[in-house]
């Protein structure tokens, strides 16, 4: 029975295979990891081969600008471009540069045509960027006659506007405060760069705040095509949207300000500069009193104290929102409007 067990027992693993076989599983896993790393090296050394000529075309774009050449600062920023396009590596973010500046630039020298046929081929191109959201506000104005429809408005055909339960601004709040606290930069060295630290922060945080702040965004580009467009209707139903949803911009009520002021609207034209006072007047309180809470608790509060008494604004790691901002100038420019309704 010994023997029998001997010779048909199930084998046991040697120690000498072991290693063996986990020494070829590594030296798989360095091939791999090599030849990987190969790959990046190889992409990253294409991209920067390709950017570079990019910013080559782009130096020479900008020296002509400063030399107010600008038709010549138009061709080098459309070679720029090309090149972008042309490239399996670069993409628009890329080249945004480039093509805001051929924008300006034909703004500047009254191509109105020109401008009009390359915003809108960047539209179709890339519909999905980003920016593509001022593109079409800068092309709708372009297009504007700047005649008010005639379509007879008043007051009561407003539609009421709903928030969301929470609305926007709060989810935005909410969200700002579970990031990282702000410290001041009080552990900073010294000749450090403030816009380049934020305290090893992850991206996707910073990315997730666009993120929730691209909808209000999206609500700005349609009143500014709206209004563009003569349909003040429309706009100020989505200016009325970004107000109810705390939006804390300033421009909605701006807006708001000029067209009731066209339309004459008097007693609307009061009430949303009151409601522009009292949003930012409680906005303000609400900033100085958790900016000041926050500076105390790093002993960073005699700093806070310089930056509010000289009505400067403060704003979290690399500028990414305000934390503090007075609004001084905004609020004694609406309070001497409101004046002369009394």
């Amino acid at each position: 029975m010994a023997l029998f067990d001997f010779l048909f027992r199930k084998k046991q693993s040697s120690p000498t295979l072991e290693i063996i076989s986990k020494s070829k599983e590594l030296r798989d896993e360095y091939e791999y990891l090599k030849k990987e790393t190969e790959n990046i090296h190889t992409k990253n050394k294409v991209w920067q081969n390709e950017f570079d000529k990019t910013i080559s075309l782009r130096q020479k774009a900008q020296q002509s600008e400063k030399e107010n050449n600008l038709y010549e600062a138009i061709s080098y920023y459309l070679q720029s471009i090309k090149q972008g396009e042309n490239s399996a590596t670069l993409n628009i973010y890329n080249n945004a540069f480039d093509i805001d500046r051929v924008i300006v630039i034909y703004g500047k020298t009254k191509q109105k045509e020109l401008l009009k046929d390359f915003i809108e081929e960047q539209i179709r191109k890339y519909p999905d960027f980003r920016g593509m959201k001022d593109w079409a506000v800068r092309l709708s104005k372009l297009n504007s006659d700047k005649q008010v429809k005639s379509i007879p408005l008043a007051p009561t055909d407003i539609l009421p506007q709903r928030s969301s339960n929470p609305s926007l601004g709060k989810r935005i709040d909410d969200f700002k405060k579970n990031m990282p606290e702000f410290n001041f930069y009080f552990n900073m060295q010294k000749g450090s760069d403030t816009l380049a630290y934020n305290n090893n922060i992850p991206f996707e945080l910073f990315k997730k705040l666009r993120e929730y702040r691209e909808a209000f965004e999206t609500i700005k580009s349609l009143a500014k095509i709206a209004e563009n467009d003569g349909d003040y209707k429309t706009a100020i139903e989505a200016y009325e949207k970004l107000i109810i949803e705390e939006y804390e911009g300033t421009e909605h009520y701006e807006r708001l300000i000029v067209i009731y002021s066209k339309l004459n609207w008097e007693a609307e034209e009061k009430g949303v500069i009151e409601r522009a006072i009292l949003f930012f007047t409680h906005l303000k309180e609400k900033q100085l009193s958790y900016t000041i809470a926050l500076a105390d608790k790093y002993g960073m509060k005699e700093k806070a104290l310089e930056y509010i008494n000289q009505d400067k604004k403060i704003f979290y790691y690399g500028g990414a929102y305000e934390l503090y901002n007075p609004q001084t100038t905004r609020l004694k420019k609406w309070n001497e409007r409101l004046s002369k309704f009394k």
